[in-house]
């Protein structure tokens, strides 16, 4: 297939790196791996367009150039990546609609309670025309399938399970050994954290570990926390590890997307909350490299890490079944070990993004034969 492909949300170069931003181009990615072409013609973003009507008019030039590029092209199929209230797809079904195309999304959702609010009333309807229109829309949480339930039939829906290119995160004890030798971390029990630190959810994520492993840090002498990722909440962040984990953190700061496989095996196991996590690719990844992880039910986390099978996952905002679940694997290193190989081993078999892609690939397949004179 030739496919014109629509990240929203983030252009596919775009310099800050995100878990949107990875998963688009790990989709496209898997689409040239299984020998289809990928065009891009328009990556304008549209996080709140329809709050800013002084973009407007780029925006409408930008379409129409890319009208002319899809007439040049002739794709089989236009694919959004992302859709939702905030940044909902008004372009794609516009195109494909004009060039006959079938019209795929990826990672859409729905929710009827942004009708209700003015700020959010454009974007909730500008999505839902996008949803409706659709051939088929491919969804990686569960919640979404039950949410879009209510708009669609179930035939256009489609769950694809979340996942990673796993194989860059392969296992390598020593990589590891000479990660925590160049550190100074010989003989600590690292307990591995990482986010984008910017201010809210995630900075509160990072700052709730730091608080977890003060707590813990009386009984385990030997504990060090190991933090990946930078932005604007890092300040804060030191200022609070410096009096609650004083010698015993590192601020890694932001890692190559190539070498995070090598930080994460430093580690014994991963925590981090993710109160309001959608996903969690980090969960994943961590998985990946052996870690077990340690964190809340309160959004994505339990579709990614199997509670008891890969870690262990805790009712939300409660410190203290936080504090207890990381305790456990820290006394318990047979526990650990064992959860981590599991970890790996799941996220082999049911997060490979390259067979779970090849899925969604094979329902797009299908409509555009379907559609083809």
């Amino acid at each position: 297939m030739r496919i014109a492909y629509y990240p929203t949300f983030r252009a596919l170069d775009h310099p800050r790196s995100s878990g949107l931003v990875s998963i688009a181009r790990d989709v496209v990615a898997a689409m040239e791996a299984e020998g289809h072409e990928v065009m891009v013609p328009l990556s304008r973003t549209t996080e709140w367009i329809f709050l800013r009507p002084q973009e407007w008019p780029g925006a409408f030039a930008e379409v129409w150039k890319a009208d002319r590029a899809v007439r040049r092209a002739r794709p089989d199929c236009w694919f959004t990546y992302h859709t939702y209230y905030r940044g909902p797809d008004p372009f794609g079904p516009f195109i494909a609609a004009r060039h006959r195309l079938p019209y795929f999304i990826l990672a859409g959702s729905y929710a009827t309670k942004y009708r209700k609010r003015l700020k959010t009333w454009a974007g909730f309807h500008l999505n839902r025309m996008a949803l409706e229109r659709a051939d088929v829309v491919f969804v990686n949480k569960l919640r979404d399938v039950e949410n879009l339930g209510r708009l669609l039939p179930p035939e256009r829906i489609v769950y694809i399970r979340p996942g990673i290119r796993t194989e860059n995160f392969p296992l390598n004890s020593d990589l590891a050994a000479a990660t925590r030798a160049r550190l100074g971390l010989e003989g600590k029990l690292i307990i591995v954290t990482a986010a984008m630190m910017r201010p809210g959810l995630k900075e509160d994520g990072v700052a709730f570990v730091i608080d977890a492993c003060a707590a813990l840090k009386p009984e385990f002498p030997e504990l060090h926390l190991l933090i990946l990722g930078d932005g604007a909440g890092r300040a804060r962040l030191e200022d609070r590890a410096l009096r609650a984990l004083p010698e015993a953190h590192t601020f890694a700061g932001r890692i190559a997307p190539q070498d995070m496989h090598a930080w994460y095996q430093a580690g014994d196991l991963f925590a981090f909350p993710g109160i309001g996590e959608a996903l969690g690719m980090v969960y994943l990844e961590a998985q990946c490299c052996g870690l077990p992880v340690v964190a809340t039910s309160h959004d994505g986390a339990p579709e990614v890490v199997a509670d008891g099978e890969a870690g262990i996952i805790v009712p939300p905002f409660s410190p203290e079944a936080f504090v207890s679940a990381v305790s456990e694997l820290l006394r318990d290193a047979d526990r650990r070990r064992r959860l981590g190989r599991q970890a790996r081993e799941r996220v082999l078999r049911v997060h490979d993004i390259a067979a779970n892609y090849r899925e969604m690939l094979a329902v797009m397949e299908k409509v555009c034969a379907g559609r083809r004179p």
